[in-house]
Order: C-alpha cells, then sequence, then structure tokens
C-alpha cells in the first residue's frame, strides 16, 4: 500500500484475496483503501459470497456483512456495494466517499478504450505485465479515426513499458518509437534512446561504455535526427550504465554468473543444477503473470 494505514478493527488470520491483481488484505482499513484507489480493477463477482464469509469470520464483521448481502440479494449495483463497504466504518468520512463517487462518475463518462487504457494502467502498476500488454494490444487493434494519436501514443508508451519490464525489449524499443511518433513526448523518446544504448552496448563486449565506444555516435546520430540535446543524450548513457551496475549486483544475476562459472570449469552438474533453479523461478514469475 502507497500510504501508512493505521488499523482499528480486528486484522485477519486468512486474507481476502483479489485474484486479478494479487493482492491480499488482511484489515479492513486496507481493503478500503484498495477499493478507493482501484476503480478500473474492480467487478461485482469480487463481493460475492466468498467476500461477506470472509468479513464475518475473519474480521467480525457481521453488521457489514449483513448489509453488503442485503444489497446482493436486492441486486444491488458495484457502486452501491462499494459505497456501503466504504461506509462501515470510520476509515473515510463522507466527503472522501463522495469524492470516490465523483471519480466513479467520471470514469462512467470515459470512452470504452479509456476505460480500457485505466485498467490497463492499473495492471502496469500491480506488475500484471501480461494482462496489461494484452489490454494495450487491444485498443490498438481497435484504433480508429476518432481515437486522438496523443492517446494512441501514450497506449504505445505505456505498452513499452510492460514489454520492457518483462524482458522483451525489443518489442518494447519498436513501442517506445511508435509512442513518440504518435505523442511527440519526450519519456517516450527517452525511453526509446536508453533502449538503443542497451542494445548496442549488448554488442560491444569488454568495451560498452568506453569513451570510444563505437555505438556512442551510431546511436547519437539517432537521437539527434529526433531533436534531442546532446547533454540529454550524455545523461541517458549514465543513466543506462548505473542500471546495469544495479542489475548485476541483484540475486538473480549472481545465480546466472556462478552457473556460467560452473560451466567454463567443466563442472557441469552444478551448473544445470543453477540452470534449472533459474528457470523454475522464472516459471513461477510467469504463472504468476498469467493466472
Amino acid at each position: 500500500m502507497s500510504r501508512l494505514i493505521l488499523c482499528e478493527n480486528r486484522q485477519a488470520v486468512v486474507p481476502y484475496s483479489f485474484t486479478n491483481t494479487k493482492v491480499e488484505v488482511y484489515t479492513y482499513e486496507e481493503l478500503c483503501f484498495y477499493i478507493y484507489n482501484n476503480v478500473a480493477l474492480l467487478y461485482p463477482e469480487q463481493f460475492g459470497d466468498r467476500f461477506v464469509q470472509w468479513l464475518r469470520t475473519e474480521l467480525n464483521m457481521n453488521g457489514l456483512a449483513d448489509q453488503v448481502f442485503s444489497k446482493l440479494t436486492k441486486g444491488a449495483g458495484l457502486n452501491e456495494i462499494l459505497v456501503t463497504i466504504l461506509s462501515g466504518g470510520q476509515y473515510y468520512d463522507q466527503g472522501e466517499i463522495q469524492h470516490f463517487l465523483d471519480k466513479q462518475e467520471l470514469v462512467a463518462l470515459l470512452s470504452e478504450e479509456e476505460k480500457l487504457k485505466l485498467k490497463a494502467d492499473s495492471f502496469l502498476m500491480y506488475k500484471r505485465f501480461l494482462k496489461a500488454i494484452s489490454l494495450y494490444d487491444e485498443i490498438l487493434r481497435n484504433e480508429n479515426e476518432e481515437m486522438e494519436e496523443r492517446f494512441i501514443g501514450d497506449v504505445y508508451h505505456n505498452k513499452g513499458v510492460a514489454l520492457a519490464k518483462n524482458m522483451e525489449l525489443s518489442k518494447a524499443k519498436l513501442s517506445f518509437l511508435e509512442a513518440y511518433n504518435r505523442n511527440r513526448k519526450r519519456p517516450s523518446l527517452e525511453a526509446f534512446v536508453m533502449l538503443r544504448i542497451l542494445e548496442e552496448c549488448r554488442m560491444s563486449s569488454g568495451m560498452a561504455f568506453a569513451e570510444d565506444a563505437p555505438w556512442r555516435d551510431v546511436v547519437w546520430r539517432e537521437a539527434e535526427a529526433f531533436g534531442m540535446e546532446e547533454a540529454d543524450y550524455h545523461r541517458l548513457i549514465m543513466v543506462v550504465e548505473d542500471a546495469l551496475d544495479d542489475a548485476e549486483n541483484t540475486s538473480i544475476y549472481a545465480r546466472y554468473e556462478k552457473a556460467i562459472y560452473n560451466k567454463e570449469h567443466g563442472d557441469y552438474e552444478a551448473f544445470n543444477q543453477r540452470v534449472d533453479m533459474l528457470l523454475n523461478q522464472w516459471k513461477e514469475e510467469f504463472r504468476e503473470q498469467v493466472v
């Protein structure tokens, strides 16, 4: 959660899980915070019988459980159920609940493409990269003349972010380039240039960041053609260099280096064991993405 939550009610032993984001909440306050800040990711089925039972057994909030159950049996809409939950304690006051309703009304006024982007952006925030990419692709497949170029550019940009975080760097690079061609925004151009720097560095073994590395002029000519200032280009080189240094200090990189060491020294049994460990970790992360 992104802010300090003072919990005054009972804490659950078994959390309530929002399966689409894998977020687990243990208290009424955490529940309210999640609802308040994730409008695009909420749907009625999340607040059915399983949720009512959780309120009773884990939070001992029988009164609120009765209210939600009553709304469900009467066929109440999602907004009515959410307001009932937010009003069931002291975490949000009436002014804040009204602000929540105002946000809901604004979302209702968005086009279907804008709603879909809001949902995809929310999945991106929760690192559900494959789900985010799928929704961005759905928007792009249905592109039409009524959609603003800047909006489409922003979709491409955020898709690029999701691709990059999912280690699909070549696709991310092309997505950022298309984003800049559509929205003309500096962050899209900088993301494209940074991935070009990274791409060229990977092919410059032993002298990746040397002052006379040939790739520096190659990428600079591309960046300059897009109107980038030279000072900004050199700043991006430093950002990429720092990011690579940070990556080399991660545990997964250390495992990778140990595996390579085992292979180079003929210890193929240890090499295979380390590779299997890495593959199993990546498989688990992938499963988390597609559930």
